[in-house]
């Protein structure tokens, strides 16, 4: 499946996020820990080298967060802003955004894909939580490559991930509408982020036996 073709998948199905019953807190202890590892002195600004890629006068008032399939619970956003991170949510769904944008009008929301959307500015922070498995399995190396180079200096990468011992992709109808899932397999993952100059702060399983892993790792300050 496309990403298109995935988002239009969830326009089916964006009820289930809004239903009373619904977990907000589902995910909320690792961004608390992945946020927790930005360095107190960079939510101030950019340092030179970073400052140098956009406006100076921008740089100085906002330090950006980039929150991956960013659906329309909003729940992430609150913590995120008490860091003096300016958020932005992308996603792929289109009634998920508009109900995103209906209770938070001011903030930015992109409908597009993270795949062949342009990044035009460094993150401090980028998330990717419970989304980026729904990435077609070719598209995931480069993604995850474009994500990090876009990341600030001492910048934070939380990703959720299928975590898998080799890679893999599937659809299943569990939700009703057919979706899509794939996987690098946990250590591709890794490598890659290695590779790109992250340092690992943390990996877990967090759902065990559930092959549900959560990765952070932090950009080098170089």
């Amino acid at each position: 499946m496309t990403p298109e073709e995935t988002g239009k998948a969830y326009d089916t199905i964006t009820h289930l996020w809004t239903r009373p019953e619904f977990n907000h807190e589902s995910g909320m202890r690792a961004y608390k820990k992945a946020l927790s590892f930005l360095p107190d002195a960079s939510l101030g600004t950019f340092d030179k080298a970073v400052s140098e890629r956009i406006n100076e006068d921008e740089a100085q008032k906002k330090v950006y967060a980039l929150d991956i399939g960013c659906g329309c619970t909003n729940c992430f956003i609150p913590i995120i802003e008490r860091t003096g991170l300016t958020y932005e949510g992308i996603d792929v769904s289109k009634d998920m955004l508009l109900i995103a944008a209906s209770h938070l009008p001011t903030h930015t929301f992109y409908h597009d894909d993270i795949c062949t959307f342009t990044l035009s500015k460094p993150y401090l922070f980028i998330s990717a939580w419970d989304s980026f498995w729904h990435i077609p399995l070719t598209q995931q190396e480069p993604l995850l490559r474009k994500l990090v180079r876009h990341l600030a200096d001492e910048g934070v990468l939380l990703l959720s991930c299928g975590g898998t011992d080799e890679s893999g992709q599937h659809t299943n109808e569990v939700m009703g509408p057919k979706v899509y899932y794939a996987s690098l397999g946990l250590h591709r993952y890794l490598e890659i982020l290695i590779d790109e100059g992250c340092f690992v702060r943390h990996v877990e399983f967090d759902q065990h036996p559930e092959l549900h892993a959560v990765i952070m790792v932090q950009k080098r300050n170089v």
